[in-house]
Formats: C-alpha cells, sequence, structure tokens
C-alpha cells in the first residue's frame, strides 16, 4: 500500500484532534504547523470558555479521550449562574432557556482542552506524527510536474516543504490555506470567497480581564467560591454606552484565574480608556460591589488596556470546503475545516462544536470511502449545505444575547417564552424555540432553519390575527 500523507494547518482543537485522528487512522506521515510557540502558550484575548457539547465530544470518544473531559471542564446539563446585583444583593437560579434534557456538556478553557489534546499526542509518542509548534505556512507551490506542497517557515525563518496526499485548513477565519489556495491557478474565480450574513452581533468588542477564581463581593458579604458556578456581576449603569456586565465561568481548576470577557459596541467608554489607572477607576465607578482594586492588580490592568480589543465576526461560510490540486496521478486532497470553513459570533456556542463535528463527518467518510478523494468529495457535498444552514441559524437565533441593544433583547425575551409557551400548547403547530432547537446536538442545522422558519411564520399569523381581531373589537367598541 502506498505511504498516505497528511499536513494539518492550525493547533486549535480540531487540528490537534485531526493530528490524532489520522494517528489512529494508520496514515504513515503526519504533520501539524501552528504558529504559536506552544500548546500552553497563553494568548489573553484568545482566552476563551467553550461549552463542549455532544457535537464536540462525538470524535473525542472516537480518540478515547472523551473521559478526560471530566479533568479539564466542568460537566452541567443545565446552566445555574449566580448574579451579584450592584446593591450586593445575590440570586443564584436556573437560566430558564437552557433545555433541561440536552446531554451533558463541558465547561473548559482554550488552553485547558489544548492542553488536553496535547498531551493525549504526547502520550502516544508516535513516529509519525510530526507537531511543529512556532512553524507557519508561507504558500503553496509547485514542482515542474505540478505537485503540490506545502512551504512551512521555522522560527529561524528556515523553509520546510511537505508534498502531502491531504492538506486540512484547520486554521481559522484568516486561513493561510484558504489563502493561499486562492492564488493557485486551478482555482476558479471566487471559488473559497467567504459569503457573509447579518447579525447585529457582528463588530462587537472583547478584551478578557483575569479575575482570581474565588474572591468576596459585596463589602466581604458575598464569597465567589464555587468554581463550578457561573457568576454575572452587572454595572450600576443603564445607558448603553456605559452599561457593562462581568460574566465569570466554571472553571475546573479553583486555583486557576477566571478569564471574564467584556463585550460591548464600538462607541463604548470602555474604549476610550488610556492607562490602567483610568481602567481601576471606571470598574470602581461601575461595579461598587466589587473590591476591584483588591482584584485587579495594576499590572493586569495595564495589560487590559494595552492589549487590542477584538471583534466578531459577521456570520460567513466559504463557497466551497474541498479542491483537489496537481496532475491526476498525484492529486493532493485539500479540505476546510471549521472556521476556517465556516465562522461567526459566540452568540450559540457552536463554534469549537462544529469544528470538531467537521472532523467527526472526515472520519466516518473516510470509513466508508475507497479513497481519500472520494471521502473529501463526500464531506464536502454533505458538510457544505450544513456550514451555510449552521450560519443562518446562528446569525437568526440569539445575537440579542450581549444586552447591547436593551430593547433588542426584551423583544427577543417576549417572542422566546411566547413561543415556548405555544410549544407546550399545541406542539404539532408550534415547534420550540430555536435556541432550544440549538440545544439537540442530533439536530441538523437545515432541520432547525426549517422549524424556525415554519414557526415564526405560524406566531407572527397568530400575533397578526390576534392584533386585526382586538382592532376590530376596539373600533366595534368606538362607533357603537
Amino acid at each position: 500500500m502506498a505511504k498516505r500523507s497528511v499536513f494539518i494547518s492550525g493547533g486549535g482543537p480540531a487540528g490537534l484532534a485531526a493530528a490524532l485522528l489520522f494517528d489512529q487512522l494508520g496514515w504513515d506521515e503526519i504533520v501539524l504547523a501552528e504558529r504559536r510557540p506552544s500548546p500552553s502558550d497563553f494568548e489573553k484575548n484568545k482566552s476563551f470558555n467553550y461549552l463542549v457539547d455532544r457535537r464536540g465530544l462525538r470524535i473525542l470518544e472516537r480518540l478515547g479521550i472523551a473521559d478526560r473531559m471530566y479533568q479539564c471542564g466542568v460537566d452541567t446539563t443545565n446552566f445555574t449562574a449566580t448574579t451579584i446585583a450592584p446593591d450586593g444583593s445575590v440570586h443564584t437560579r436556573v437560566v430558564p432557556i437552557i433545555d433541561p434534557d440536552r446531554p451533558t456538556c463541558f465547561w473548559t478553557t482554550r488552553r485547558a482542552l489544548l492542553t488536553m489534546l496535547y498531551c493525549a499526542i504526547e502520550e502516544k509518542g508516535s513516529e509519525r506524527l510530526r507537531v511543529l509548534y512556532g512553524h507557519g505556512v508561507a504558500g503553496i507551490e509547485r514542482s515542474d510536474d505540478g505537485r503540490v506542497s506545502v512551504k512551512v517557515e521555522n522560527p529561524a525563518g528556515d523553509i520546510e516543504a511537505f508534498a502531502p496526499d491531504l492538506i486540512l485548513a484547520c486554521d481559522g477565519l484568516n486561513s493561510a490555506i484558504r489563502a493561499a489556495l486562492i492564488e493557485q491557478s486551478e482555482t476558479p474565480a471566487g471559488f473559497f470567497d467567504m459569503i457573509a450574513g447579518d447579525s447585529i452581533s457582528t463588530g462587537l468588542r472583547y478584551k478578557v480581564l483575569n479575575l482570581p477564581s474565588q474572591f468576596t463581593a459585596a463589602g466581604g458579604k458575598v464569597a465567589v467560591n464555587d468554581n463550578r458556578m457561573s457568576y454575572i456581576i452587572p454595572s450600576r449603569h443603564k445607558d448603553r454606552r456605559k452599561a457593562c456586565a462581568l460574566y465569570a465561568f466554571p472553571v475546573v481548576d479553583p486555583s486557576h484565574p477566571r478569564s471574564v470577557n467584556l463585550i460591548r459596541e464600538g462607541d463604548h467608554e470602555l474604549w476610550t480608556l488610556k492607562s490602567g489607572e483610568e481602567l481601576l477607576a471606571w470598574m470602581e465607578d461601575s461595579f461598587p460591589q466589587l473590591d476591584v482594586r483588591a482584584l485587579v492588580s495594576r499590572e493586569e490592568a495595564d495589560d487590559f488596556v494595552g492589549l487590542e480589543a477584538g471583534a466578531f465576526p459577521a456570520p460567513q461560510y466559504a463557497r466551497n470546503l474541498h479542491i483537489a490540486l496537481g496532475p491526476d496521478s498525484a492529486k493532493t486532497q485539500v479540505l476546510l475545516i471549521g472556521d476556517a470553513a465556516h465562522a461567526f459570533p459566540p452568540d450559540l456556542g457552536l463554534g469549537v462544536n462544529a469544528a470538531l463535528q467537521d472532523l467527526d463527518i472526515l472520519a466516518k467518510e473516510i470509513d466508508q470511502a475507497g479513497s481519500i478523494e472520494q471521502a473529501a468529495t463526500r464531506y464536502a457535498k454533505m458538510r457544505w449545505p450544513e456550514a451555510r444552514d449552521l450560519v443562518w441559524v446562528v446569525e437568526k437565533t440569539f445575537p440579542e444575547q450581549y444586552n447591547h441593544r436593551p430593547l433588542r433583547l426584551k423583544l427577543w425575551a417576549l417572542g422566546f417564552f411566547g413561543r415556548w409557551g405555544l410549544h407546550k400548547l399545541a406542539p404539532g403547530l408550534f415547534d420550540k424555540p430555536a435556541f432550544l432547537l440549538s440545544q439537540d446536538p442530533d439536530m441538523p442545522y437545515g432541520e432547525m432553519k426549517r422549524r424556525k422558519l415554519r414557526t415564526d411564520f405560524r406566531f407572527r399569523a397568530l400575533v397578526g390575527g390576534i392584533a386585526a381581531i382586538l382592532t376590530a373589537g376596539l373600533a366595534t367598541l368606538t362607533f357603537s
């Protein structure tokens, strides 16, 4: 049997899981290139919290490492949060917009998940698997006979070339592989363009602040000491240019700091702060329930202000997920995985799960196909419509959740509970609200879209009918 080789660009969750998968499949050469210097390298503005659900867990189960999620994450089926108000009052409740019947999920941090996956690679000690940290993709080149190779630059600036049978672009929205593909003469114009939708969460800016996992609030009266609990700390302000909230999600290790995301629109006063001292003063004004200077060091504050704010991307998907390059006798298959194929704001927590699900689908196609070309073709045919519908579902379901448009959030809540009540009364006519449908790991995104459109139409027709009856009744009373 001819040797089989795969090149993986990107050492995020999907890239590391892909390396494990192809080692498990027995491929002869597996090379992963990642620009970061190490798996534990801490990019503060990428210290995301993930909620890994069944979509993501399936590939981890196949790899035999799903049980490790109990060591790197906090398992949950619902979402319980404790709110510490500016006046010091405390309220703990189960958030009612979570489906109580969903399978177990895991709260984890990006760093914890990457470390877990890399440790699994290290334990294998496979000689056919190379993980190259500090290496970036420098392009795709062609030999005289048309064969394809990936150029990789190491930290010293030296170039090494790899000529694989399969290239996986697991390198994010700004994929170096996708950019290199666009430059290839065989790639039709616009073939890998990203098709963008519209969402009110697009462009929201964010930064990450580290808080201790355990501390006291409200003048020492409230103990934030449950590392498995989510905490919400709202500011005292109501104006949208001043209002903000700190969201501290569960961490499995109580000694690990909690990364809290501050997410607001571009005209928020948070983005005008120029120094750590200004940040501390702003936080003292905004969060009277916190002893700010005991929680946030001047060094941490300076670091926060010095960070460049990230911005949520528009919901978008690639026009195509697959291309084959090179001569007929030595075709190289190239596939887009994860954010390189579909990217969107984190409204539904589906980013990491969709990327790992991509890999799970590819693994199943490889199991069933007679060749890697056939598997790649079938993967793209199956996954592209799902990528398109996934982006639509994210765009339309719950972009209001950041409360940057308070009226829109109130209207969303009315619609959610109205649809939920109608589903309880007439489940044959009204489906669950789309936000609950998105929590079903077995439902295709195309089915979610179909059900949402159907329920939205019937809901609006019902509301319109009731409004017409009330208007007619009022008119009758007025003229009688």
